[in-house]
């Protein structure tokens, strides 16, 4: 990290959202082996596991073509929705992480691969909606996590640079996508996820617990706020 960006104060906090702000990763799991097991597919939870991140239509291109593709994401979709509101959850924590952030004026919002309308819903569920001022959902961009693009478009809705910014995500293709944007990313591991899952990414930080990346996040915002202070001193 370059002294330009050390230096600059941290305003913007982004998330993930499932398996980061809300619970919903039994919901995932159970939509996806359904799915699969319809279709007369057997597929292990660790690489349903392994696949998550990415856009469902994604995912299910890597096992589905043509009209076998179409009705797998018909199937996912129906058994999904009907399940949704009773398989998400809140984790415990976040609630307290986000109003934390706020406490401290920090701007915030979500990048997620999910569909928008669904999205919404699950910070609505678990009371987060009001927390957040932008929502990046999967209708926003081209790209994808773990491109940049969907953080780039959110840095762009809150006119804030890169290095003002942190990314909160539970995915190595979370932290891959920070790293592409160049915004300082913190791996959460109360899903939980194993540590090394994130070797070739390199988080900035690692937090198994919510509170863990608030005090984080605070110890960033003050390490900057006091680079401010030192720079406002000596051209005093």
């Amino acid at each position: 990290m370059t002294e330009e960006r050390a230096a600059r104060p941290l305003r913007v906090v982004l998330f993930d959202l499932d398996g980061t702000l809300i619970d919903s990763t039994d919901l995932i799991l159970n939509s996806y082996e359904h799915t699969y097991r319809t279709l007369g597919r057997i597929m292990g939870r660790e690489q349903i596991q392994a696949d998550f991140g990415l856009p469902l239509r994604d995912t299910l291109e890597r096992y589905f073509h043509g009209d076998e593709l179409r009705r797998a994401l018909e199937i996912y979709i129906d058994y999904n929705l009907r399940l949704h509101d009773d398989g998400v959850r809140q984790i415990q924590g976040v609630a307290e992480l986000v109003r934390r952030l706020r406490e401290m004026d920090l701007r915030l919002g979500v990048v997620t691969s999910k569909a928008r309308e669904t999205a919404l819903r699950g910070l609505m569920l678990c009371r987060l909606d009001r927390f957040f001022e932008v929502v990046v959902a999967r209708e926003d961009t081209r790209r994808h996590k773990p491109e940049a693009e969907p953080i780039i478009y959110a840095l762009a809705s809150f006119e804030a640079d890169a290095a003002e910014c942190a990314y909160v995500g539970d995915t190595p293709l979370d932290i891959e996508a920070a790293r592409a944007a160049g915004v300082r990313p913190i791996a959460a591991l109360w899903r939980p996820v194993a540590r090394k899952a994130f070797d070739d990414w390199r988080p900035d930080a690692f937090a198994a617990t919510p509170q863990e990346a608030a005090d984080i996040l605070e110890s960033w915002r003050a390490a900057r706020e006091h680079a401010e202070d030192g720079e406002a001193a000596q051209g005093a």
